[in-house]
C-alpha cells in the first residue's frame, strides 16, 4: 500500500497542523493531516536521499524538520517553508554512525545520539559542521532518544 505505514519509528505534530511520520520500512517521511488522519502525501523518500528514517525534530523557528537517515548515517534538512530536502550533516560527519535522537540545545547546537558508537555529538545548528570531539562519548548503552531539560 503506497500510503499505508509500515515501521514507524516517530511521528511528530509540525506548526502546519499536519503529522509527520518517519518510516523506517517504507524508507520515507509521510505527512497526515492531524484532524483527520487522511493522508497526504509522502514528505520524502529514498529518492530525496532518505534512507530508513528514524527520528524527527524541529527547529526551534518550526521551518525546518531535520530527518536522521539511519541508513546512511546523516542527517537531512526539509525546509517545510520550500518544500526542498538537503543533506545537513553528511554521512559518517563527527563520527556519526546509527543517528538516533536529536535536540537543539540552549548553546544554538544541535545534539544527536550516535547509537552505534555509544555517543552524542555536537553540530553546529546553522551549518552542520560537527565539533572536533564528541559532547559525550562512552556511554553504556546505545542512546537512542535526547530531549532537552532544562
Amino acid at each position: 500500500m503506497s500510503n499505508g505505514l509500515v515501521e514507524v519509528r516517530e511521528a511528530i505534530f509540525a506548526p502546519d497542523n499536519n503529522l509527520y511520520v518517519a518510516d523506517r520500512a517504507a524508507d520515507c517521511v509521510r505527512i497526515y493531516e492531524a484532524h483527520t488522519g487522511h493522508f497526504l502525501r509522502n514528505l520524502v523518500s529514498g529518492s530525496d536521499q532518505v534512507d530508513r528514517p528514524i527520528h524527527l525534530l524541529l527547529s526551534p523557528d518550526g521551518r525546518y524538520l531535520f530527518i536522521g537517515s539511519g541508513g546512511a548515517d546523516s542527517i537531512l534538512r526539509h525546509d517545510l517553508r520550500q518544500n526542498s530536502t538537503k543533506v545537513f550533516v553528511a554521512s559518517k560527519s563527527g563520527g556519526l554512525n546509527g543517528p538516533a535522537g536529536m535536540a537543539f540545545g540552549d548553546d544554538g547546537s544541535l545534539y544527536v545520539a550516535s547509537r552505534n558508537t555509544n555517543e552524542i555529538l555536537r553540530y553546529d545548528a546553522r551549518d552542520g559542521r560537527p565539533s572536533s570531539e564528541p559532547f559525550i562519548k562512552d556511554l553504556a548503552d546505545n542512546p537512542e532518544f535526547l530531549m532537552l531539560v532544562g
